[in-house]
């Protein structure tokens, strides 16, 4: 049998599978908080390996890969790096703090230190759509890629990956997305390092000294340092207060788990992303001529069939993995921020009749946007920083220093999240093809917008004589 035919036919067992848990998980999903954050029921295991999926998808495996063949080893980590050190962050200081509180989406821990505003809620909203959107776009690039490199064509493989994505997703929510994670994870551990092992092995035996050809470079090389802030910065700083990670972490059992949740997961995000990035930086110098799908090329080429079907089919199964827990988030911004929070933000989220459909129609909707989106877009990691910008500008500083500087206020943020916002959608016109292409350099553009929307926020909330560490005087321990 062609080699080729037998890795489609792992991965069509494995979408099978993920469908099977998807199934099973149905019946775990009685209301809407189960659907969105899995019942706050995970333990330590399962917290971190699905903290680790929600980063080890398309960006840091499939784009770290391209990134590594044409840029090196070191530069090909970077995304990692940023969304892998993002999560140690986010387990240090902020997780174990905002998982005190019940919380479903990031503004709730928002509007439990500043009291309801609805116009705070429907701008989160607003600029998170297309963030999630750009990001599951991303993912589907990255099937449609891994997948025509086998013979099949792109399309194809893009529109079988967001329907099986959409019937896993809309049926299990986030219980199909963490026992989905559990064995995609593990299956990456062990792929992924054999894997380049592998390559780096038959890269030596061409007679190049793989190790110090591979490693042995600067780790910012001359003239790619804007590269390094435009690829590390973005999930460095904005990891905490994402909505899929948010939603993940608070859906832990505990306070504890929460952070070393985050901890864990962000060391196994860099090292995944290291050997990814190894793996297409010894593809290049291997394969020179393969420009597309370089690192399901090179696993493919240096690994026996089927362990390769397998380590292609978990790296397909992460990408899914990682649109399906977007399409979760999405539902939770229009089931959370929008339909409870703006129109019924007197009213338990569990106590709408509609919040759980509205959370799985968000879903298959999405769903089919995103289809529509990615045979417009061609670079895995620009769909991903790019359509982050106007959450990011706008969301990321306001959230972040809500939890950390307690002399924050209301109006302060509020300041903070237009001017943030309004330097994220500039930038991100300025990288989008149209006629503010260029007009400035959009590899500093979320540098720019958390620098600006800090320094308002500071002096705003320091000229503002409302002071407030928290709403309710009860939730004054948690160290706002």
């Amino acid at each position: 049998m062609d080699n080729k035919v037998i890795i489609i036919a792992i991965c069509v067992v494995y979408f099978a599978v993920l469908l099977g848990i998807g199934f099973w998980s149905l019946k775990r999903t009685k209301k809407a908080t189960d659907f969105l954050i899995a019942g706050k029921k995970l333990g330590l295991l399962m917290t971190s390996f699905t903290i680790c999926a929600v980063q080890v998808g398309a960006g840091v495996v499939v784009g770290g890969a391209t990134s590594g063949s044409q840029m090196g080893v070191w530069p090909g980590m970077y995304y990692a790096f940023g969304c892998g050190a993002g999560c140690i962050l986010a387990g240090i200081f902020i997780a174990g703090k905002v998982r005190k509180i019940d919380g479903v989406v990031p503004l709730d821990y928002f509007e439990t230190r500043f009291g309801h505003h609805r116009a705070v809620r429907a701008v989160a909203w607003f600029t998170n759509v297309p963030s999630m959107l750009g990001i599951f776009v991303a993912q589907l690039l990255a099937c449609g890629s891994i997948l025509a490199a086998f013979g099949m064509p792109f399309w194809f493989g893009v529109v079988v990956c967001a329907v099986v994505i959409l019937i896993y997703s809309s049926m299990g929510g986030m219980w199909a997305v963490v026992v989905g994670d559990l064995v995609q994870v593990s299956i990456m551990l062990i792929g992924i390092p054999i894997a380049a092992i592998a390559a780096l092995v038959t890269l030596s035996h061409t007679g190049v000294p793989a190790l110090s050809t591979v490693f042995g470079t600067p780790f910012i090389p001359s003239g790619l340092f804007t590269k390094f802030i435009y690829l590390a910065s973005p999930f460095l700083i904005s990891i905490s207060v994402s909505y899929d990670a948010f939603m993940r972490y608070n859906s832990s059992k505990d306070v504890k788990t929460a952070k070393w949740g985050c901890i864990i997961g962000g060391i196994l995000t860099i090292v995944i992303g290291t050997l990814a990035s190894a793996i297409g930086a010894a593809g290049h110098i291997l394969f020179p001529d393969v420009t597309e799908g370089v690192f399901a090329h090179t696993v493919a080429a240096t690994v026996p069939t089927a362990f390769a079907g397998i380590v292609i089919a978990a790296v397909l199964a992460a990408a899914m993995s990682s649109g399906n827990c977007l399409l979760v988030a999405m539902g939770a911004s229009f089931s959370r921020d929008l339909y409870n929070k703006v129109f019924h933000p007197d009213k338990n989220l569990d106590e709408l009749p509609y919040a759980k459909t509205i959370a799985r129609w968000t879903v298959i909707i999405a769903a089919a946007f995103g289809i529509f989106f990615t045979f417009k877009m061609t670079n895995i990691l620009d769909a991903i920083i790019m359509f982050n910008y106007p959450y990011a500008g706008a969301m990321t500083v306001p959230l972040l220093v809500a939890v950390l500087y307690r002399r924050a206020t209301a109006k302060g943020c509020f300041a903070a999240m237009f001017v943030g916002g309004a330097i994220g959608i500039a930038c991100f016109l300025a990288g989008m093809p149209g006629p503010l292409n260029g007009w400035v350099n959009p590899d500093m553009g979320l540098f720019i917008a958390y620098t600006v929307s800090l320094i308002v926020l500071m002096i705003v909330s320091e000229f503002d004589k409302t002071k407030y560490p928290m709403v309710e005087e009860k939730l004054g321990r948690l160290g706002a």
